[in-house]
């Protein structure tokens, strides 16, 4: 406290995902050194939280774009502290084939609220959330068509944003799949979106990143990010 204003302001205005009591904020981790929180950008007061942050931003880097990353929104835990409490919704009867079998493995518990409901109900549109307010202030701040790119996307995601298809591998498989996935996004009705060219895992070899370079100057987004 007083040594990071988007946490003091976010604090002050209410504007954090909360644990099943609704008052208290999930507390998780993610890239920064020691504990997160989550902008719940469903709360109307999240997002004017998150444009005067991104206005004010403006003023330290004169940015032309915004990557919005990690808005599963990603947690490095399963589920934030303490741990999930053992009931329905955390754990219902039937749970898809995802890592560790479990909806809260490197997110939030099911039972965690926000401003629409239970994080159950709204985990699929955190990403499609945030890139609305994020594409409106990158239009307000530099005046220009928005360039926003998203890591998480949902239906309607297209109007406000593009998005890349994730860790991918350094293998020729992974090219070759990286095709599927770009005309699929297409039909989605995002079109803006591409692949990380040569692989985001593992070191790619000359032949690959060569092959990867030429396909992936086809791609609406295109850049190597190996």
């Amino acid at each position: 406290p007083g040594t990071y204003k988007p946490y003091d302001l976010g604090e002050e205005m209410g504007v954090w995902v909360n644990n099943s009591d609704g008052v208290t904020p999930a507390v998780g981790q993610a890239w920064s050194t020691g504990q997160s929180v989550f902008p719940d950008y469903t709360n109307p007061r999240t997002v004017e939280w998150w444009t005067q942050m991104c206005l004010e931003f403006k003023d330290v880097l004169d940015y032309d774009g915004i990557w919005i990353d990690m808005n599963e929104p990603s947690n490095f835990l399963r589920g934030q502290y303490p741990g999930c409490t053992v009931n329905d919704i955390n754990n219902p009867p039937y749970i898809p084939t995802i890592s560790d079998r479990s909806l809260a493995q490197k997110t939030l518990c099911p039972d965690s609220k926000t401003y629409l409901g239970e994080h159950y109900n709204t985990h699929s549109l955190f990403g499609w959330s945030q890139a609305i307010p994020t594409f409106n202030v990158v239009q307000q701040a530099t005046g220009k068509r928005a360039f926003v790119l998203s890591r998480s996307t949902f239906v309607g995601s297209g109007k406000h944003g593009g998005h890349w298809l994730g860790d991918n591998f350094s293998e020729w498989k992974d090219m070759h799949l990286s095709i599927i996935g770009i005309l699929e996004f297409n039909l989605f009705g995002i079109p803006y979106i591409g692949a990380d060219i040569c692989g985001f895992n593992y070191n790619t070899t000359y032949e690959l990143c060569l092959r990867w370079m030429q396909l992936g100057s086809f791609y609406p987004f295109s850049r190597n990010h190996n």
